[in-house]
């Protein structure tokens, strides 16, 4: 991702947190969940770390 998408994405991200609708942030720990909430339509998505070791078989 070029400096300039990504920068174009923090300020949407910024932006997510002082209008409506309230900003949700549902946490995926893989590819799939991942997808599933995109889908579901969700402005951002989380990760939880715990989640992603766990995903990854670490306890």
């Amino acid at each position: 991702m070029s400096s300039r998408v990504q920068k174009e994405k923090a300020a949407q991200f910024r932006r997510f947190h002082h209008e409506a609708p309230l900003l949700v942030l549902p946490n995926v720990w893989d590819a799939a969940s991942a997808r599933i909430v995109a889908q579901a339509g969700f402005r951002a998505i989380a990760t939880t770390s715990s989640g992603v070791a766990a995903a990854l078989g670490y306890s």
